[in-house]
């Protein structure tokens, strides 16, 4: 039995069963957890001042507010901006401090963050009590990789009202959770291990925010505010929602995240042991994802919607504006029968053309291989021209990662040359031809990822291409769900109630459709 099967089995028991369990902290408020040495990031340092067991989303936020924490809360409604309703709202909170005095903790901003629900009862709005309570992540600078907390129902299976903090694992253990995702194995082995939740949506084990970029459709922000409908907050809640703040202070953070983690001497030296498979992955596959959308509310009824560039090419290629009459969009939400749950039946989310993209943390990581000059851009320009058309879930430049040779080095360009030279998988011919022929530049590509989006713009205007794309567009969304990245039974990428996209009818195939390098739908 290999040291990583055994690990994932203990792992699982202790999830299962809570059955082994270190004190972190004071004795009153025990951390379930099965690092050694126990972590000293600023959750369990913060538990250990405690005397009694904060056993709530309120109780805990009253802790931090006792040492002089500084609590900034964000707000995303989980199943759409004009769907409150059922009171789903998700609240994540920044937590930071200077330290009032010399005693006191200093937590830097972003080293500590935390999310807990709301829920409707009946016309109120209330903090969700049961279940799982909390989420917290929490930057460890001992080993510099962030660790993944839960408090939550269900820790004892003997007594399922039981309640606990628990220390759920970090950054490496996620990065071993993933190991076979996209890569080798046999058909009855499952793409992800069974040790973490998280890693169903932490893959490159960092923070996340899937709508990073303007305007985070479903989020709070300054200028477009959520709507809580009849909806009535109690205490607790209505302290939280005076206190939010726009959802771009969460996005920097997190994109700030994924450049820490990339820059960490421990993040670093853990990928250094693993296998180049596993290193360039986020390269040819996609391993978290981000959404992006045009940047004005439909209910603004502008003449003119704009299609997220990145929906037709990875911008590392290219980027242009394309913009579409807005009546031709509307014609073919109709078309497709677009539906998104709201008490007035919508057919589109807030912001139009919601489409998956390629994820920051992926490009970031990527990009910090070519920092380290463990590759160069002119490979990863080869390996995103394969395909180009498809940036986020190509099977084909993804089937490629199985390619590639275990070891890095000077000679690995040469050596997946030679794998590739012997292999009859989709685009192997094409990706040796891009790394061998020196006319192939990345300014080649680049050049040719621009031409593309040029005939994008011409056919902008066109009411037939704008149906066939949002066909095109219906079908990514589905293959969301269809990707290995969304098969941890214990956790989806777009998480479990999470209602993002509107559905189609009838609904979207993975796979059926492509676009051509000439813009258009087949």
């Amino acid at each position: 039995m290999s040291a990583h099967t055994k690990r994932s089995i203990i792992t699982a028991l202790v999830l299962a069963f809570g059955s082994i369990c270190a004190t972190v902290c004071h004795a009153a408020c025990p951390i379930q957890q099965l690092a050694t040495p126990a972590p000293r990031d600023p959750v369990a340092r913060v538990l250990a001042l405690e005397d009694t067991c904060p056993n709530s989303a309120p109780e805990f936020v009253d802790v931090l507010k006792r040492i002089g924490a500084r609590i900034e809360p964000t707000m995303v409604n989980f199943v759409g901006f004009h769907n409150p309703d059922p009171g789903a709202f998700f609240i994540f909170e920044i937590v930071s401090s200077a330290g009032a005095s010399p005693s006191a903790l200093v937590i830097e901003r972003g080293d500590l963050l935390f999310g807990h629900f709301a829920t409707a009862d009946g016309d109120n709005l209330v903090s969700q009590a049961d279940g799982l309570v909390i989420e917290l992540i929490a930057w460890d600078p001992d080993k510099q990789f962030y660790n993944f907390y839960e408090f939550r129902d269900g820790c004892d299976p003997g007594e399922p009202d039981h309640r606990c903090w628990a220390y759920r694992g970090d950054s490496n253990d996620i990065l071993d959770d993933v190991r076979l995702l996209h890569r080798q194995r046999s058909a009855s082995v499952d793409p992800f291990g069974p040790t973490l939740r998280c890693s169903g949506c932490h893959m490159n084990g960092g923070l996340i925010q899937k709508e990073l970029a303007p305007p985070h459709n479903d989020w709070f922000t300054k200028d477009r505010q959520l709507p809580l409908g009849a909806l009535r907050p109690d205490a607790f809640l209505t302290g939280r929602l005076a206190d939010l703040v726009d959802a771009g202070e969460l996005s920097s953070l997190v994109q700030a995240s994924a450049r820490r983690l990339a820059d960490s001497p421990g993040y670093r030296g853990v990928l250094a042991a693993r296998r180049m498979q596993e290193r360039l992955r986020p390269l040819f596959c996609p391993m978290e994802l981000n959404i992006e959308s045009d940047s004005e509310p439909l209910d603004d009824r502008r003449p003119t919607l704009r299609i997220p560039s990145a929906f037709f090419v990875d911008p590392r290629l290219a980027t242009a504006e394309i913009s579409v009459q807005r009546r031709h969009y509307d014609a073919a939400l109709a078309k497709v029968g677009s539906r998104l749950p709201s008490p007035d039946e919508r057919t589109d989310a807030d912001h139009g053309w919601l489409s998956p993209v390629k994820a920051h943390s992926d490009m970031v990581i990527t990009g910090s291989l070519i920092e380290q000059g463990i590759i160069d851009k002119e490979f990863v320009v080869a390996v995103l021209a394969i395909d180009f058309t498809n940036p986020v879930f190509s099977t084909i430049r993804c089937g490629l990662l199985k390619l590639v040779p275990d070891m890095g080095g000077p000679d690995f360009v040469a050596r997946f040359k030679e794998a590739l030279r012997g292999a009859t998988a989709p685009g192997a011919a094409e990706l040796l031809n891009n790394l061998s022929d020196p006319s192939r530049t990345a300014a080649f590509h680049e050049n040719a990822a621009s031409e593309f989006l040029a005939s994008c713009q011409r056919q902008a205007m066109d009411a037939e291409s704008v149906l066939d794309w949002l066909r095109l567009l219906a079908q990514r969304r589905v293959e969301v769900g269809t990707s290995e990245i969304s098969q941890n039974p214990l956790g989806r990428i777009l998480e479990e109630g999470r209602i993002v996209f509107p559905s189609t009818r009838p609904q979207a195939a993975p796979g059926r459709l492509t676009l051509t390098r000439g813009c258009q739908v087949h």
